[in-house]
């Protein structure tokens, strides 16, 4: 049987599945840090630009420290950063110039891991970005095949895709991800070998697969057994839903089924007891097993997205709109020649479709991104595109400028100049998100409750005596040392 490794996502794809990325923050990652660094798994998926951007853009925290906090506290364990190697937070292609600042700045806070995923599967472009990655100092590249269903995704598609990877010595291994829980294991069970029959140097070992449909769990003991090594799963509360497996769960399953496991269960439960307790704090969501629904494989719209989709059209006031948002998305992506659901390609789908919903009329109003989808931002769409579109898309002032290619007229020097010298961790965040985000971000440091706290211990560490009380409420205080009276 097959010795299991598994690769945490609680706190990246978790979060961002269940609590539409908002819920995480520094001091939960802190909270659990230690007792995750006891588990044995193989990586811990940290990040994507994504969490990078609601740290700042939500919680007013720098995303640097909160990286360098986990990996201090995580010594042990590999952390790892989600890319495709297209954007880096914003929705738009994002130069080469800025993506080789943020590996660099990854790297130096502490994540060795990194997923490449072309959800376009632009083969080429992976396989430089991997370059890139291994030039930067990551020491593990694990390069993706993104499974979804359509007329185009077949078997063979897969496999002359992935075949394009084995020769690129900067990657290590390669993974299947399923981000919207459709893969079966009827299906795992003859692609995987067809997928392996391809590569010569690679192996396809590790499996990344949501639980939207409630299949998940049996998708990943399939892969077990199989003899793929590398499981992602994540812990309660943030596990199931539209999330990924549960971690305790799965380790029982695998074991019951004969594989072997090295993880520290006890050091699992303790990590997801104080997520559960921070949720129920936060009146944060918990994840249940979700029941099998036939109809979601024709949306495919994974949950992270459905869970923000519902966020954004509750900020709106629009929410009874979900439904008609999600039916439109069917067509919204046949006609595009059918992109692959996954982020960022996902929330172009949804955000067009929310467009031709609320507009009563579709392709009334096109959205940027969508349009540099259809002039070939992100290289060849894998199907047919409807020409009526297409022809609207490409008579825009928009659609009439050349692709964009990752190259930029700007150095890196150039920006420096514009940005006024900042340090480069400000300054990538300053190129890709909006000043008065990062401004925010800036003057809320040490203005929090635990920064408070820590500077009020620091300012009496040495004083002999001390009897300090605070009340609000029904909420108390006190901080005594011995020598003074309570």
């Amino acid at each position: 049987m097959t010795d299991v490794e598994l690769v945490d996502v609680s706190i990246r794809d978790g979060n961002q599945s269940m609590w539409g990325a908002v819920g995480m923050t520094t001091r939960m990652i802190a909270g659990a840090a230690p007792d995750l660094n006891k588990v044995g798994y193989r990586a811990i998926e940290t990040a994507s630009s994504t969490i990078l951007a609601m740290a700042v853009r939500t919680h007013k925290e720098d995303p640097w420290e909160m990286l360098r906090t986990a990996k201090r506290l995580m010594p042990d364990t590999p952390l790892g950063f989600l890319t495709t190697g297209k954007r880096f937070i914003t929705f738009y292609r994002t130069p080469d110039v800025l993506f080789e600042l943020a590996f660099r700045l990854l790297v130096r806070n502490g994540v060795s891991r990194l997923w490449v995923i072309d959800p376009m599967h632009d083969m080429a472009g992976a396989r430089r970005i991997a370059r890139m990655a291994k030039d930067a100092g990551f020491t593990d590249v694990v390069g993706g095949i993104c499974y979804t269903t359509s007329p185009v995704h077949t078997d063979e598609y897969y496999a002359d895709r992935i075949a394009e990877l084995d020769d690129c010595d900067a990657i290590d291994s390669i993974y299947l991800k399923d981000p919207a829980g459709l893969m079966t294991p009827e299906r795992l069970r003859g692609m995987v070998p067809m997928l392996q029959g391809r590569l010569s140097r690679l192996r396809l070992d590790e499996i990344h697969s949501h639980a939207t449909t409630g299949v998940s769990p049996l998708t990943l003991l399939e892969a077990a057994d199989l003899g793929m090594t590398k499981l992602h799963t994540a812990l309660p509360p943030l596990a199931n839903g539209s999330s990924h497996p549960s971690a305790l769960t799965m380790v029982r399953n695998l074991r019951a089924r004969g594989h072997s496991v090295d993880v520290d269960v006890e050091a699992m439960e303790r990590a997801s007891a104080y997520w559960t307790r921070q949720a129920q704090i936060k009146r944060l969501p918990a994840g249940v097993p979700r029941e099998y629904d036939e109809d979601y494989y024709r949306h495919t719209i994974p949950g992270g997205v459905q869970s923000t989709l519902a966020r954004q059209l509750r900020e709106m006031g629009r929410p009874e709109l979900f439904d008609a948002v999600v039916e439109e998305s069917v067509a919204v992506r046949r006609d595009l020649g059918w992109p692959i659901v996954m982020t960022p390609f996902a929330q172009y789908i949804v955000t067009q479709a929310t467009l031709n919903v609320i507009t009563g009329e579709r392709y009334k109003q096109l959205s940027d991104e969508v349009i540099d989808l259809l002039r070939g931002d992100f290289g060849p769409l894998p199907g047919d595109v409807d020409q009526n579109l297409m022809d609207r898309a490409m008579t825009t002032a928009r659609g009439k400028l050349p692709p964009s290619d990752g190259s930029s007229e700007e150095t890196l020097e150039q920006m420096r100049a514009r940005f006024g010298g900042v340090d480069d961790e400000e300054l990538l965040l300053r190129a890709v998100m909006p000043a008065e985000q990062v401004d925010a971000m800036q003057a809320a440091r040490g203005t929090g409750a635990a920064s408070a706290l820590a500077s009020l211990l620091k300012a009496v560490e040495n004083r002999p005596q001390l009897n300090v009380a605070f009340s609000q409420g029904d909420a108390k205080f006190a901080l005594t040392r011995p020598g003074g009276t309570a």
